[in-house]
């Protein structure tokens, strides 16, 4: 259940002819309940619906449930100001106060400016036929992210009676850790057992918004009557107290896990929009429009208590980095006798046939801290282009977008070069290395990888652009007879085909993980009427 309740006063300035002034004022106040309840009932006489009552089980009964909530009260206010439709500006300023924040930093203060002018309407642009618009924004402000969760200030404890971890051994189920919390204080050890509690989280009153600051500047333009048109933004963005549970040491003890405000990070781009309406040919009509758009993000400060969450190890931080940036091992080819590995430095399942590994600290052993940034998932360019077009009754429209630049982990090549116990593999492994067969990038058969070679490394990484023809639609528009006023039928494709690298296994380029699933094709058949 959640109730918005909002109220605003506005008040219209026109000072004179040229001078207009726009005044807004306003709270909110949103409330957002969760609660939720199950109750289950085993032993049932007939399977049937009809018989499904609480009372006709005669097994185990379990009932569990909970509730959760969040509260969000906002303040703001905005001024709007126009000079003769040329010089445009708008100051923003609101006071966001969330509950999922602890006492000590409850509210948090967003400022906000932007300012257009509209070179166009200058007196020194009147005779410059060919520029229908041309426009230059800058805007600059903070905002702030509260989604941690409704519970991450609080210290937690839960009971947990009687809950233990088995694992099996020797056909049978052996406790091996005792979790829960019922204890029986006169030794007894038998009966109903008292239970306490255990702590699952510790609390953090100093819990506060993460915030970024933009910087961003554009300018939008139209030539030729508006027959070419486009837009051109650049923006800087930068991160502080980024929020997070990390995870934690054992030795800190039990339920000692946090939500806290950790790294910050920095992130600039651009995008690129240009179009073209297309002169009337008749009765052919047509528009294009393509995009293109970059950005880069890299973390800047890395307190040490979230550090575990992220990539890296004692040499390499990820600091300078992205997080969308892979880290793991570099590899140079396959062992191909055992006099190589004999040279080489010393790695644990190293063999004929078997993926060499990079010494990249140069200590003469494989390790942990040899891993290193191979990759990043991140594109150099994405991109998109638009066509619609229309002749006579006939109607297309035709829709793509991609990614270049860009790197990522193939799970196929996991599946297809390397043997897995109980596992059908794919057809890479019948060019398997071998003495009589050492020209090949798969390594040799084995169930047994002591060389540990699923392990993150360049040996998955491949290149993942792609290219995706996402939607096809063709229509015709019958000319009314009767009481339609339009009638136009249609066919639409979705994700129709695509095209990526060959060095990517996987079916679809864009779902680089452990799911590769492509995103289905659709084909679909309308009518669109009016009466």
């Amino acid at each position: 259940m959640s109730l918005t309740w909002s109220n605003t006063l506005r008040y219209n300035w026109d000072l004179n002819d040229d001078n207009h002034f726009k005044f807004l004022l306003g709270t909110e106040y949103i409330k957002t309940d969760f609660d939720f309840q199950n109750t289950k009932k085993e032993g049932f006489a007939l399977q049937t619906e009809s018989y499904f009552t609480l009372n006709a089980g005669t097994g185990n009964t379990t009932v569990s449930g909970g509730s959760t909530g969040n509260r969000l009260f906002s303040q703001f206010g905005r001024v709007d100001y126009n000079y003769s439709d040329k010089y445009l500006a708008a100051l923003t300023i609101r006071r966001d106060g969330s509950s999922r924040f602890g006492t000590d930093n409850q509210y948090g203060v967003f400022p906000a400016a932007s300012f257009g002018w509209k070179l166009d309407k200058e007196a020194f642009m009147k005779n410059v036929d060919v520029v229908s618009e041309l426009k230059l924004r800058v805007g600059v402000g903070r905002v702030g992210n509260q989604q941690i969760g409704d519970l991450a200030r609080f210290g937690l404890f839960d009971t947990r009676y009687g809950t233990t971890l088995s694992q099996l051994v020797g056909g049978f189920w052996e406790q091996y850790q005792n979790i829960g919390t019922a204890y029986a204080l006169s030794g007894a050890n038998t009966g109903t057992l008292p239970s306490g509690f255990v702590q699952t989280q510790a609390a953090n009153s100093a819990l506060k918004w993460e915030t970024t600051d933009e910087v961003n500047g554009g300018i939008d333009f139209a030539f030729k009557n508006n027959r070419i048109f486009g837009s051109f933004d650049y923006f800087s963005r930068n991160t502080t107290g980024i929020l997070i549970t990390p995870p934690v040491a054992s030795a800190l003890g039990e339920g000692q896990s946090k939500a806290v405000n950790g790294a910050s990070k920095s992130n600039k781009g651009w995008e690129f929009v240009l179009g073209y309406r297309g002169k009337n040919t008749g009765e052919l009509h047509y528009n294009v429009t393509a995009n293109l758009a970059h950005f880069r993000d890299k973390i800047t400060d890395l307190p040490e208590n979230v550090r575990p969450a992220y990539a890296g190890n004692l040499i390499n931080t990820i600091i300078g980095h992205s997080q969308f940036d892979i880290f793991g091992y570099k590899t140079n080819g396959l062992f191909q006798s055992q006099s190589e590995v004999d040279a080489a430095p010393k790695q644990i399942g190293a063999g004929p046939g078997r993926i060499r590994y990079v010494d990249t600290n140069g200590d003469g052993k494989i390790d942990d801290l040899d891993r290193t940034w191979i990759g990043t998932t991140l594109p150099a360019l994405e991109y998109g282009l638009r066509l619609d077009l229309t002749y006579k009754n006939f109607d297309l429209s035709v829709f793509g977008s991609g990614v270049a630049g860009r790197t990522g982990f193939d799970v196929y090549t996991l599946y297809n070069n390397l043997m897995k116990s109980r596992e059908n593999v794919g057809s890479g492994v019948f060019n398997g290395w071998t003495p009589q067969n050492p020209n090949t990038n798969v390594p040799a058969l084995t169930l047994k990888d002591n060389n540990n070679e699923g392990r993150t490394s360049d040996y998955f990484i491949v290149n993942t652009s792609y290219f995706k023809l996402r939607n096809l639609q063709l229509g015709y528009t019958i000319k009314p007879k009767s009481v339609f006023s339009r009638l136009r039928v249609y066919v639409m494709a979705e994700n129709l085909f695509w095209i990526k690298s060959n060095n990517y296994l996987s079916p679809d380029p864009e779902r680089i993980d452990l799911d590769p699933v492509p995103i289905p094709k659709t084909f679909t058949f309308g009518i669109n009427a009016s009466f």
